[in-house]
Order: C-alpha cells, then structure tokens, then sequence
C-alpha cells in the first residue's frame, strides 16, 4: 500500500499538483523580482512583466504569485514538443482496434469468468496494490447549485452523496478482501481531484462526513494543475494586464 501511495504522490508532485494551497499573495521584494523576472526574460518571455509598473500593488502581488508557479523553461520545452513535434517513418500508421480476445464485457461473459475477475481484484486489494482516483473538478452548476456535484442530494430515498456512495464502495471492498484473505490491513487509497473552485468546499464536506468512515490519511483530496495559455509563436498569453490566461493540465469534463 505504501509503495502505490508514494509512487502516486512522487507522480503528483512532479505536475505540481500535490502542494499545500498557496500564501495570501504579497507584493514583492525588489529582489524577489529581479530574480523572478530573470527566469523569464532567460526563457524569452519577459512579455508577461510588460505591464507590470503600470499595476496596483494588490495587482503586482497577484501576478507574482502567479508567475512564481510556474518554470518558463519547462514551459518553453513542452511548448516546442505541441508547436513542432518530432516526425516519424510511420507518420501514416493506421490504429487498429484491439482484438476481439483483449476485450470482454460483464454483461455477455460466462459466469466462471465474473467469478475469476471478482476473485482476482479482492486479491489486487488484499496486497493494497489497488487506488482510486476520482476526477472531481464540476460544479452542479445546471443542477442549480454551485456546490461540487459529488456533494449533490441526487435524489435518493437515503439522501446519500455521490462522495458518500463512492467512500461507502471503498470501505466495502476493504472489509471483502480482508475477510476473503484473512488480512489485518487492506487500504485502497482514495485520490479526489477537485479544480479551483471546488477543492475548498469538497475538503469541507469531506470534513463533516468524517471522511465516510475511511482514514483521513488515505483520502488525498488535491486540485488539478493548469499552465499558461501560449500562442503559435510559443509564447506566454495574458488575460489581462495583470493575470496570465490559464488552461488546465488535466482536462476534466464538466459533467464529472
């Protein structure tokens, strides 16, 4: 369980998805500055600083903090891999579906073939080999809540959530594999990727619920990464003369 934790936690912070949430922004030293703007006049793109005197002190912050989140030069490198891509001998090379023995459905398998699956992922869980991840990033908006939609009352005669039947699933399966397997600790850990808006209110509802029976410590509730919006000349775009247009890493659709 350990290894399957920290190597997804290792996979997190590499996209910088798994820091703490950031300090009130600040308006910065002349130093802190200096050095900043270094890292992008160095990256060739030091156009994002281009009104930066013209800004209120609050707007100054703002950007800085902004700007500070992110490394021009990887920017500039993962740039040139979309705007130029390496081409290949196969560049024509057709994709092919997989083959009819690769893929099986639930609904037209054998019984003893359900009977192997379910047996072999109670025994994937029983060695905690197993997580979940949950793309969690809408917001219930045409529901006619601004709430995150895994904490909408969908109508059920018992009024659960969708983050309370899901944690309720998790917990269950624990308690399967461990009785299957004759195992003391069997932990899936449960990974909520939530989007700006939501992270806050879904860590609260988290909270209230007492994380739906499961240990805090294997519920990981972090917010999807976003990058610059960049032009077809590679560089870094701004929305406004004191924020940089932004795009998610990891694109969620609205009806997650």
């Amino acid at each position: 369980m350990e290894a399957i934790k920290d190597a997804i936690n290792t996979g997190l912070e590499k996209l910088n998805l798994a820091g703490e949430q950031a300090a009130p922004a600040h308006e910065p030293s002349e130093g802190e500055l200096k050095e900043l703007k270094s890292k992008y006049e160095k990256a060739g793109q030091e156009q994002v600083f281009a009104f930066y005197d013209s800004l209120s002190v609050a707007e100054k912050a703002s950007l800085f903090e902004q700007l500070s989140k992110f490394k021009p030069d990887y920017i500039n490198e993962i740039t040139e891999k979309a705007l130029h891509p390496a081409k290949t001998e196969n560049a024509e090379s057709t994709i092919e579906p997989l083959p009819e023995h690769a893929t099986s459905s639930v609904l037209d398998s054998k019984e003893e073939d359900l009977e192997k699956w379910y047996n072999l992922g109670l025994e994937l869980i029983a060695d905690n080999k197993v997580a979940v991840v949950l793309m969690a990033g809408g917001q219930g908006t045409r529901l006619g809540s601004s709430a995150p939609k895994g904490c909408f009352d969908i109508g059920l005669p018992s009024k659960k959530s969708l983050f309370q039947l899901q944690g309720e699933r998790i917990a269950k399966v624990e308690k399967l594999a461990k009785a299957k397997h004759n195992k003391q600790n069997v932990t899936v850990p449960w990974y909520v990727m939530t989007s700006g808006p939501t992270r806050g209110p879904t860590e609260k509802f988290f909270e209230e619920n007492k994380y739906f029976g499961l240990q805090k410590e294997n519920v990981v509730i972090f917010e999807q990464g976003v990058l610059p919006c960049i032009s077809n000349e590679g560089k870094i775009l701004l929305e406004s003369k004191s924020k940089v247009c932004e795009t998610l890493l990891v694109s969620i659709e609205s009806d997650c």
